[in-house]
């Protein structure tokens, strides 16, 4: 299985290899990541004027660094909340100019936030790890608890943005909290592009029906899936889905 997924990466990267937006130097930096390739290929196509990317849950850089090889000319704004990560987005990234970084959780409320740090870094999280996904995913067993700064996005004035705006939502699970510290700002937001799951990955996480439900009453509407994951079992859990607002 092990030679097999080995096959599947290096058949993945070459279509990468030979894209204009692509090529060796992408794939040698250390932000590369082949589905945040994919997903902005896509989003090339079905968005191609956004002027502005709001980052949520950026880790390491991973779909900021692919957004601007494909948007060079927008503003991009990318939030990161455990000092771990965020010390390598800024590093990784330092070359865009006109990107801005913030080191610091998206959430419902000003406050406090305890954050579970994972070893596995992109299911770190403010809720906990299912056991669904500890199974079929055995790294993200490991995690610490650790108290992070959480702002709501209508706290905060982001400078500069202009429009069409896209707000890019990968926080495990919170998804929910960030959109509902998000009334006013939703106003200026034009494409949202978050990930969703169908079996929970986190307790307590909103599924997709609850989601889309949400997305809805804000007058949004889904546009196309353009990303998915499947378990080790080839079982369907989640999508990385684009929406875009009803004028």
């Amino acid at each position: 299985m092990k030679i097999i997924s080995k096959i599947h990466q290096l058949l993945s990267i070459i279509p990468i290899l030979f894209h204009k937006e692509g090529g060796l130097l992408y794939l040698l930096h250390p932000s590369a990541s082949i589905s945040s390739f994919n997903i902005n290929v896509a989003l090339k196509k079905l968005a191609p004027d956004i002027k502005t990317l709001v980052d949520v849950g950026a880790n390491i850089g991973q779909f900021s660094y692919s957004f601007h090889h494909f948007f060079p000319s927008s503003n991009i704004h990318s939030f990161e909340p455990t000092s771990v990560c965020y010390n390598k987005l800024v590093k990784n990234c330092s070359k865009i100019s006109n990107m801005k970084t913030y080191n610091y959780a998206l959430g419902s409320r000003d406050e406090k936030l305890a954050f579970f740090q994972n070893e596995h870094t992109h299911a770190s999280s403010a809720l906990k790890v299912s056991d669904y996904q500890i199974n079929s995913s055995p790294t993200t067993r490991k995690y610490k608890s650790v108290e992070v700064v959480c702002h709501k996005l209508d706290t905060l004035e982001l400078n500069p943005t202009s429009s069409p705006l896209l707000l890019k939502l990968d926080v495990q699970g919170f998804e929910k909290e960030v959109l509902h510290g998000a009334e006013v700002f939703l106003n200026q937001v034009d494409y949202i592009l978050l990930e969703t799951s169908f079996i929970p990955m986190y307790d307590n996480e909103p599924l997709f029906e609850e989601i889309n439900s949400l997305l809805k009453s804000k007058n949004f509407k889904l546009l196309a899936p353009i990303g998915f994951l499947k378990d080790k079992d080839g079982v369907l859990s989640q999508l990385d889905l684009l929406f875009v607002k009803e004028k």
